[in-house]
Formats: structure tokens, C-alpha cells, sequence
């Protein structure tokens, strides 16, 4: 039966490339939507109650914006017991609502939803419910669809629609790790190589090339030579960068490099500095050199962080003195690291040299962040093993260490544990340290420490460092999880739950937490917000406008504006900020590692994308786990798409946001 229902989709696409699809009746009708309507707000809730034996009436209501708002609301469910209903609606009169519910089936990631889209696929005439249908199956579909989707014949050009939902679909299967070397000719050959093809189908043909790991485009360095000298975008001419440097070949390192003293937006030199990895060191380090010197604290990030994974023990005595000279804290802390990384691991007196010099400095600061970003450098040599634990563990009573301290101590542990050097550099006292390491990794459990707890949970499960012999008995995990506060330490409670089923001999098994208190969704603010709402983040850096979305996530704007008016954001920091990804911030600790004692369920939208910078999104240890924490993108993240729920968008102060670092102030959030 599948064999039979996936040539159906090979058909189907053969059909539409011929044009002889038979016509569909579509209404014309206009479908509105308004969540002041009582009915609709009901069918939120129910969304927001995950009620799907609830919602699945409203499915064949007669009111077209009920049916519509019932499809939307089972696609941030995304329960399987509703594929058979929301197929029914792949019929429906509305491309609206046929639209909607290709993306429903999609999001249940069930190959079942695949068969059904594919056999609706060529029933319908409308591109735009074709192309939603194409992207969708990219959700859900095995290796046969994308096969098909692969080797599919190209469209009449004028047929953009159904490009960019044929790149979409290929790039969502890649996503899922689903890749086919047709797939990736077929994104060369049409979309990248096609100077007619739409840019936004374009845009996701180079999201595949720059996403995709393993992809082979050795073949293409012409093409994406032509592509990148021609893009006019920058959100494409970023992961089209990527691409041209996974090609590897001396002419695509000589552009990079040339183009490197060409740009004028900073988000491009960051992506240059990405993409020499795929060079060799010698080739490309004088521009990582000349990069930290940049103006753009982003720039100047990125290049630390090419030294630190990529440098060589020749260059490591250059990386120290360049970490000496370096203002910004950051930039100073991971050359530092390179530096000890990258010596090799018999030069025991040059790294005890670099540590003496990392634990003064350490001392000097009164900057948590920049104690972090120092503890984590001296995770590199396995003798700071000592110092950094009596950075994590208090002395006395009276003596209180910062979170971040001790989240970032806990990570350096468990970084020169996990080292391949570790036993070269400690020579004889390996068995002794690793001893010593044991018990404070036992000790950092049992502390209670959440962010401790997920942090070394999540080293116990490497099979090759053997802890199951450590800790044969292993009662001292559960104890730790029983003492949780949940929801609010739900990802320390999932990773210690991973590390549990390790150790009883099931680290395959699925963990999944539910909330038993959740926000409900306040159709009082809500309806104060519809009219152009907006908010002002105040940084030290200047201020950020945000204009929320309460029709897309109205639980999630709840929670967030209720936050804001309780004044939870104020005096908060940006914790975690990564150069043309995002910038994170809300944590009540300022590591990253804290919850809130009432979460939200994900509110997912094909109507919003992470397709541009200043797109703003609930951090989450997975569906439906929301809290607090927020971030904002600095550069497009299709990625992010239907995992993190998408709540507002940047509507000024974008070169803010640009700007920010690590430990820069949320001085208070405003409600305009």
C-alpha cells in the first residue's frame, strides 16, 4: 500500500510539470478571521489545552474561520490521532484552509500524513495549496519522497510557487536528516545554477547548501563562485557563503578571502570566518588574524573562535599575546583557551605558565561573565582540574558563588574530562585524578544545582568513559531528580531522566515531561494588544522595539506580558549571544539554566517564519516547555521554524540588537 501511495506523489508531480491537473473548486470568497470571536477563542484554548478530541468537531463546522482556526490550532498539537480528520480537509472549498491543513498533517511528522498529501497533491490546481503540500511532505516523508521529490522533473518556471515549495520540502527533509546526493543536484542544478529562479526559492536552496552537514558540492564551485558574486541579498548571500566554502577548492578560499575587505555588513565577514574551517589552517589563518582587529565585536568573536577549534600548537604562543592585547573580555577568554587547547599535550611548562597567568586574571575580575568565560578556557589542561572545582563548590555557609560561576566551573570539569588528552597530559596520576573527578562529579548531583545536575547528567551517558562502572549503583540520579521543582527545572529533570535510562540500559528510550501548570490565555489583554502592540527592551547598548503577534501565539504573549508587568525582566542579562544566530536573555540565574514554575505550550504558525533577523522566540528544552527565557535572531534561522515558537518581531533598534554581548543589561522591558 505505501509503495502504491508513494508512485502516487511521483505521478502527481509528473502531472503538474505536464499541466494536465484537473480543476478543484475553490471558493472566492474571503475567509476572516477575528480572535475576538468567542467560538475562536475556544478553539484556542482547546489548543492550548492539547484537547484534540475537542477540536476534531470543529474540523466539518460549517463556518469556514472555525475550520481554519481548528486545522491552525492541531498543527501546534500535532497529535497523529488526527491525520484521517485533517486529511478530510485537504478537499476543502478554501485554499485557506487546504493550506492549513497540509501544514497540520505535516507537522505530525507520520509517514501516514505523507500518503495523504500526496494523493491530494494532484487533485488541487491552486500553486500556493500545492506548494504548502510540497514543504509539508518535507516534514513527514521517508527517503522514498524525497527520492521522488529529488528526481522530480523541473516545473514550468513561471510555476515559482511550486520551486520554492519543492526547496523547502528538500531542505525540511534535510532538517530531519533525511539526505539524498540527488536532493543536493537538484538544489544546485535548479535553483542555485538558475538565474530565473525566485529568490525565495533561491534563499532556501542556499539554506540547504549552508545547513546540510555531509553534502559533497566539490562539483559546483563555479556555480556558487557566479552565485555568490551575483546575490543582491544579504539573507541569501549568508548560507550562500557556507556553500562556496564547502566546495574546498583553492579558487572558492581565494574569493572568500578576497571578499572578506569588500563587505560592509559585518553578518558576511562573520560568515567568511564560519566558512574557512573547510580550509586548510595555513591557508587561511592570516585572516582570522587581521579579524581581530575588526571593528565588529561579532567579527572579532568569530575569529576567536576559528583559533580556538581550528589552530595549531605552532600558533598557540600568538594566540596568549593576542589574548593580552585583546579590551573586550570575551574576545581575550577564548584565545586564552586556544592557546591551551592547541599546545600540545606534553608541553606541561607552557600550560602551566598559561594557566597561572588565566587563574590571575580570573582573580583580578569582578565580571561573573568574564570568570565563566575564563573558568571554561582553563578547561583545556587537565591539571586546572583542581582550581576549578574549588571555584564551584562554596567553602563555607557563608560564602555564596554565582550561577554562572558554578554552571561554567561544572562545564570546564566536564570539558578536560571528555578531552582526548586527558589521560596524556595527568600521564600516572590519570588514575588518581580520575578518582578525585569522580567524586565531584558525584558531589555536583547531589548538590542540587540544576544547572550542576543537567551539566555532568548529560557526560554519564558518553559510553566511552565507562560511568556505569563509576557508579554501578546510580540510586544517588534518582534522589537528585525526585528533589526537582518542576516545571521550572524541566530540562535538568529531562537530562537527568536521559542519564537514568542509560544507566538501566535503555539510552534510546524517549523522555518526555508534562507540565501540569500552564499559562491560560487572557482574552482581556489580548484584546488590548490587537491594535499594533508594542514593547521597548531598554539595554545599556539602547533600546529595542518589539511588536508582538497575540494573533499568532496569544498564550505566549500572555505569559511574556504578564512577565514584563511584574517587572521579572528587569535588571536581567543577555546570557548567551552567538554571532548572526541570536541573542538570549531572561534568566533568573544568568546562565541560561533557570525556569519559571508556570510554562507554555508551543504555539507553531505557518504564517510567521524565522526567515529574517529581529524574529523573536521563547527558548524551550523542547514542545511545550516555554517559560521565560526569550531570544532574538540576528540573521535568518528557517531552523528554528515549528520548534520554537515565534511571539513578536523587531520593529526598530535593530542595530541594537547587533550590537549586544554577552552580559549586556535587559535594564527593563516597557510596555508602550
Amino acid at each position: 500500500m505505501f509503495f502504491i501511495k508513494s508512485l502516487l506523489l511521483a505521478a502527481a508531480i509528473l502531472a503538474l510539470a505536464a499541466g494536465c491537473t484537473p480543476d478543484k473548486k475553490t471558493t472566492t470568497e474571503p475567509l476572516e478571521v477575528d480572535i475576538q470571536n468567542p467560538v475562536i477563542q475556544q478553539i484556542l484554548g482547546l489548543k492550548n489545552k492539547r484537547d484534540t478530541k475537542s477540536l476534531l468537531p470543529y474540523l466539518s463546522v460549517e463556518n469556514p474561520a472555525h475550520r481554519y482556526m481548528a486545522v491552525l490550532a492541531l498543527g501546534s498539537v500535532q497529535d497523529s490521532s488526527a491525520i484521517k480528520s485533517l486529511a478530510t480537509l485537504l478537499n476543502d472549498e478554501y485554499p485557506e484552509i487546504r493550506t492549513a491543513a497540509a501544514y497540520a498533517l505535516g507537522q505530525t511528522g507520520n509517514l501516514s500524513a505523507a500518503n495523504y498529501l500526496a494523493e491530494s497533491f494532484d487533485l488541487d490546481t491552486v500553486r500556493s495549496v500545492q506548494a504548502a503540500m510540497l514543504e509539508a511532505i518535507g516534514y513527514c516523508g521517508d527517503m522514498n519522497y524525497l527520492k521522488y521529490m529529488a528526481t522530480a522533473p523541473p516545473y514550468p518556471i513561471q510555476d515559482s510557487l511550486l520551486w520554492e515549495g519543492q526547496a523547502a520540502s528538500i531542505y525540511r527533509f534535510s532538517l530531519r536528516g533525511l539526505v539524498h546526493k540527488e536532493g543536493t543536484t537538484k538544489i544546485m542544478n535548479d535553483f542555485i545554477a538558475n538565474s530565473l529562479m525566485s529568490p525565495k526559492a533561491r534563499f532556501m536552496a542556499a539554506n540547504y547548501l549552508a545547513r546540510t552537514p555531509g553534502i559533497d558540492l566539490t562539483g559546483y564551485e563555479n556555480v556558487l563562485l557566479n552565485s555568490v558574486e551575483e546575490a543582491k541579498d544579504i539573507n541569501t548571500l549568508l548560507p550562500l557563503l557556507i556553500g562556496l566554502a564547502k566546495t574546498r577548492t583553492p579558487r572558492a578560499r581565494n574569493r572568500l578571502l578576497a571578499m572578506y575587505d569588500t563587505q560592509e555588513d559585518h553578518r558576511a565577514k562573520v560568515n567568511i570566518l564560519k566558512g574557512i574551517k573547510f580550509f586548510v589552517y595555513d591557508s587561511v589563518k592570516t585572516l582570522a588574524f587581521e579579524a581581530l582587529k575588526d571593528t565588529s565585536i561579532s567579527v572579532r568573536i568569530t575569529a576567536a573562535e576559528y583559533l580556538y577549534y581550528s589552530g595549531n600548537d605552532l600558533d598557540a604562543p600568538k594566540y596568549f599575546e593576542l589574548g593580552l592585547e585583546q579590551k573586550n573580555w570575551h574576545v581575550a577568554s577564548l584565545l586564552f583557551g586556544a592557546a591551551l587547547r592547541n599546545t600540545i599535550y606534553f608541553k606541561s611548562k607552557t600550560k602551566n605558565f598559561y594557566s597561572a597567568r588565566i587563574i590571575a586574571l580570573y582573580k583580578e575580575s569582578t565580571n561573573v561573565y568574564e570568570q565563566a568565560a575564563l573558568l571554561k578556557a582553563l578547561g583545556n589542561y587537565s591539571w586546572n582540574y583542581r582550581f576549578i572545582s574549588q571555584s564551584m563548590f562554596p567553602t563555607s555557609d557563608t560564602v555564596k558563588i554565582p550561577p554562572v560561576i558554578r554552571s561554567s566551573a561544572t562545564e570546564a570539569l566536564v570539558s578536560l574530562r571528555k578531552s582526548s588528552d586527558f589521560g596524556k597530559e595527568l600521564s600516572l596520576s590519570r588514575v588518581r585524578v580520575a578518582n578525585e573527578l569522580n567524586l565531584l562529579f558525584k558531589q555536583a548531583i547531589q548538590e542540587g544545582d540544576p544547572a550542576m545536575l543537567a551539566i555532568v547528567a548529560e557526560m554519564l551517558t558518553i559510553a566511552e568513559l565507562d560511568f556505569k562502572t563509576v557508579y554501578p549503583d546510580y540510586q544517588f540520579l534518582k534522589e537528585a531528580q525526585s528533589k526537582l521543582s518542576l516545571p521550572s527545572d524541566i530540562e535538568t529533570y529531562i537530562y537527568l531522566q536521559k542519564a537514568i535510562n542509560y544507566f538501566e540500559g535503555n539510552p534510546n528510550k524517549k523522555v518526555t515531561v508534562e507540565s501540569k501548570s500552564y499559562t491560560e490565555i487572557d482574552w482581556q489583554l489580548i484584546r488590548a494588544l490587537k491594535d499594533n502592540h508594542q514593547i521597548t527592551i531598554l539595554t545599556n547598548r539602547g533600546n529595542i522595539t518589539l511588536q508582538l503577534l497575540p494573533d499568532v501565539a496569544p498564550a505566549t504573549v500572555t505569559q511574556f506580558v504578564n512577565l514584563v508587568k511584574a517587572g521579572y525582566y528587569n535588571g536581567k542579562f543577555f546570557h548567551r549571544v552567538i554571532p548572526n544566530f541570536m541573542a538570549q536573555g531572561g534568566c533568573s540565574r544568568g546562565d541560561g539554566w533557570s525556569g519559571f514554575n508556570i510554562t507554555v505550550k508551543s504555539e507553531f504558525s505557518p504564517k510567521v517564519s524565522y526567515n529574517q533577523a529581529g524574529m523573536v522566540g521563547m527558548a524551550s528544552a523542547g514542545k511545550d516547555t516555554e517559560s521565560a527565557q526569550f531570544f532574538i535572531t540576528q540573521a535568518p534561522a528557517l531552523y528554528l521554524d515549528n520548534n520554537y515558537t515565534l511571539f513578536a518581531k523587531v520593529s526598530k533598534g535593530m542595530p541594537v540588537l547587533q550590537k549586544l554581548e554577552i552580559g549586556d543589561v535587559i535594564e527593563k522591558i516597557e510596555i508602550n
